[in-house]
Formats: C-alpha cells, structure tokens, sequence
C-alpha cells in the first residue's frame, strides 16, 4: 500500500492467480538469462519466480494443466476496482486461458488456497520478455502542450465527443466540479497512453492537481499510480526561509507527494540562467527540513552551478536535468545518496522543434548546447556512484506514450542497455518508495510484456513492442 502525508492509498490488485509461462525475465542487474521462467501472482503480488523451462508443477513452461482451456481473445479487466476498464489484448504468441479449482463457492482463505482452489489465469508468453513495469519520475501529465498558455484554450465546455453536457457542465455544478472535471478531462489520454506504453508508475512534476492522482486512485482515470508535486516553488521566495517553509505547508495541504524548487532557467529562459539560482543553500535546507517534517521529500529543477552545489547539500531526494553536473558535484551526490533523473530526450526533442523553426532560434543553440552536454553530465555520475533514474519530461499529446524512448537515450549516454533499463525500473521504484521495482516474490506484479528483446534499447523507441502491461496483477494493454 502506497503512503503519503494524506494517508495510505490503497493500490487496487487482481484478486485472480495469474501463471505467466514461456517468457524470459528481467533480472536485478537488468539483464535477461536465456532460461525462460514461470511467475506466479497470487492477489496481484508475485509469491514465485521460477527459471529453468519448467512451471512450478514441474511441467514444462507453456503448458497448460490437465482441463484448463486455452483460448485466445480478449478479456476485461477492471483496472482500479472502479469500473474503468481496458482489453486485456493478447497477441498471436500469447494466449489467455482459465481454469477453476473443485472450490468455486468462495474466496480462497490465504494464498495457497488460492493457488489450489481460486480462479487461474494462463498466460503462455512464449518468445516474449518480461520486465518490471516502467517508473517515469519526471512527468507533465496535467500538460498537453508545450506552451502553457494554449492549455486554457481546453478548458472549455466539451466534453470527450465535443457535444457538451458532462455533469461538471450541470448549472448547479460547483465551480471546483467543473474545474475538477475539466482536469481529468484533459489529463485522460495521456494517462492512457502513458500506461498503455508500459509505465506503471509516475512522479508528476508540475502541473498534475491532486484531483488527477486521487480519481486514479478512485478508478475514475486509467493510468499508472501518481504521485505529484502539484506546482513549483519558483524564484519570487528566494531568500526567504520563512515563506519557502510556508509554501511548503500550503502545497501539502494541496496534496503534493513531492515538493519542487525551480532553482535555475530553463531551455526557454535567457542565456546564461543554467548557472544562476536564486536560492541559496539556507533556503533549500528550509525546504527540505519543512517537507521532512511533512511527510514529503524535494526534487530540484538544476541545470548546474550553485543550484547543483545548493541542492546536494541540502540533502535534496532528486536533481533533475543536471546536464552541467561536475565531478564534484557527482561525488558529493553519490555521497549523499541524492539521485540524479537526467530526462534526455525531452531536449533533443526541443531542439528539433528548434530546428524546423517552432521555437525562437535562440532556443536552438540552447538547446544543442545542452544536447552535446548531457551525456558528459550522466557518465561523470556513473562513474562517481550516483544512482540515475529515468524521466521524461514529457508533456505534449504527441509525447505521452513515447516514454520508453528515454531509456534507448539512457544507454547511448552511457548506462548501457543494463543500466538504462534498471534506471527505469528499479532505481526509480526505489526513489518513489515503491518497493524494490524487481520481478520478485514479495513485489507488486506492475510489468510489460516485450514481443523484442529490450536489451537493443532502441525497439523500446517503438510503442508496438509493448504487447501487454500488468499493474497490480491485473492486464491493462
């Protein structure tokens, strides 16, 4: 059950056993041994993983019991527990079959009840690979373009089809329904999406209400579990602790699950902001020392200079973007356990935009500047220690669902195909406190289903080889 400062949140689970066979599976050290394995799921929660070729019946993988019927088609599965639901699509080489125990008359008392006497899911993923489901930890899911001001434009009186008459649009709505429903509107294919192409966790880092999370939670939204740091603290309260700390209280209160301190420019902002923070060290260990005391930890907006020098100090959880890191800078991050989450394609993204002239020309050299400079910055904190998880920064309704392809520009930068993919798995699961992010017994089965190996990061590019995402045992796409 995942926890924040406004309670726990219940994580919503196949209550069914689902027996995956055939398929080779993701490693802790990223890597896929030839031996293909069986994963048990009992309740949504993998209670065995057995490799080697055989089932945990010491049947060969793939096949079925003695009465279980394989068919292939379709099921429905509810993805939340609220009536929100995706096909659980199967494709040519994976087919889904059931098979009921002697016992159908009630719940299953623990879980080798179940395993004996419950539901049973066959799932034959034969020339398939298994790895955990994808973390994204710098998402803009409440965005859909990449200039906030078109946002508005939105927000209008539509609904999906574009005829009007939601309940949000009822004359006695209340203004907070209609701005309410207006969100989940917006942020509702990109949360498809973004789930649909195997991310099964996300840290919003800007712009997602908590209103998004919470109708995630309530299964009124299909997308990955949410946590948000709602908006960001920005430069107007530099310089003083005492306001900083007051913000901090005021988007807690909001629902944030991470606070987020903007402390240097971004791609769009003058030359010459990427070294230059408003904060100095006193106000972000304010920061930090106030969201502690909340429940919550920070994420740091710094491209380099002081903002890094500041942010690691302070004890910050996470920098983001940190393309200017030093060597210092790296061995004080690794030394300090502060992470550090890259997102790499977003500016090579903004530099093609650049180029083909949607952006002003002096977003160009910026952002090829920083293009050239990223990879540098991730190899210094590889070879320091410092751990590296992934993040997109995705924001646009032509990015969400795209995500993956920041892990093939992980491993160009220098993680490898290993790294990148322990990067956007494990590393991130554990800088959201969600467990170890491995395919293990004891862990949350959230995993995606490959028809190619991913370990040639560049298939992950392609949203097609995701075949089938489970989150929280349950198949969702």
């Amino acid at each position: 059950m995942s926890t924040s400062p406004h309670g726990p949140r219940p994580e919503h689970h196949d209550e069914a056993t689902l027996v995956v066979t055939g398929a080779q599976v993701m490693d802790r050290d990223g890597t896929f041994s030839p031996a293909t394995a069986t994963v048990t799921v009992v309740g949504g929660t993998i209670v065995a993983v057995e490799r080697g070729g055989t089932g945990v019946d010491g049947r060969p993988t793939g096949c079925a019991g003695h009465g279980d019927e394989r068919v292939p088609g379709t099921l429905r599965h509810d993805v939340h527990g609220g009536g929100a639901t995706l096909d659980d699509v199967q494709g040519e080489g994976a087919r889904l079959g059931i098979s009921r125990g002697a016992s159908d008359g009630g719940p299953p008392q623990d879980a080798a009840d179940r395993r004996r006497s419950g539901t049973v899911r066959h799932l034959d993923a034969s020339g398939r690979w298994l790895m955990p489901g994808v973390v994204d930890c710098h998402t803009h899911l409440g965005w859909t373009t990449f200039l906030p001001e078109d946002e508005d434009e939105d927000d209008d009186d539509r609904d999906e089809d574009g005829a009007g008459g939601s309940a949000a649009d009822h004359p006695m709505a209340s203004a907070a329904d209609r701005t309410d429903a207006a969100l989940l509107s917006r942020a509702a294919p990109g949360l498809a999406a973004t789930l649909r192409a195997g991310v099964t966790s996300v840290r919003d880092a800007g712009g997602a209400a908590s209103a998004i999370r919470d109708a995630l939670v309530a299964g009124r939204l299909v997308g990955p579990q949410m946590q948000t740091a709602v908006a960001t603290i920005t430069d107007e309260l530099a310089r003083d602790p005492a306001a900083l700390r007051a913000r901090v209280r005021s988007l807690v209160a909001e629902g944030a699950d991470w606070i987020k301190v903007v402390a240097t420019g971004g791609v769009m902002a003058p030359d010459g902001s990427e070294d230059e923070s408003p904060f100095d060290v006193r106000d972000l260990r304010a920061v930090v020392d106030e969201a502690a005391g909340l429940g919550v930890r920070v994420m740091v907006h710094a491209w380099g200079g002081d903002a890094l020098t500041h942010s690691i100090a302070a004890g910050v959880a996470s920098v983001e973007h940190g393309m200017f890191l030093t060597e210092r800078q790296a061995d004080a991050g690794a030394a300090g356990g502060v992470v550090l989450v890259p997102t790499l394609a977003i500016y090579s993204e903004v530099a093609e935009m650049a180029r083909r002239g949607e952006l002003p020309e002096r977003v160009r050299a910026r952002a090829s500047r920083v293009v050239e400079a990223h990879p540098r910055a991730v190899r210094r904190a590889v070879e320091a220690g410092m751990t590296v998880a992934m993040g997109s920064d995705f924001g646009t309704t032509d990015q969400h669902g795209r995500n993956l392809t920041e892990i093939d520009h992980l491993a160009a930068a220098g993680l490898g195909a290993a790294g990148a993919l322990v990067a956007a798995t494990q590393a991130g699961a554990r800088l959201l406190g969600r467990g170890s992010g491995g395919l293990e017994p004891g862990q949350v089965f959230d995993a995606v289903l490959l028809t190619s190996d991913p370990t040639d990061t560049a298939v992950l590019r392609d949203p097609r080889t995701v075949e089938t995402v489970f989150l929280g045992g349950a198949a969702v796409g």
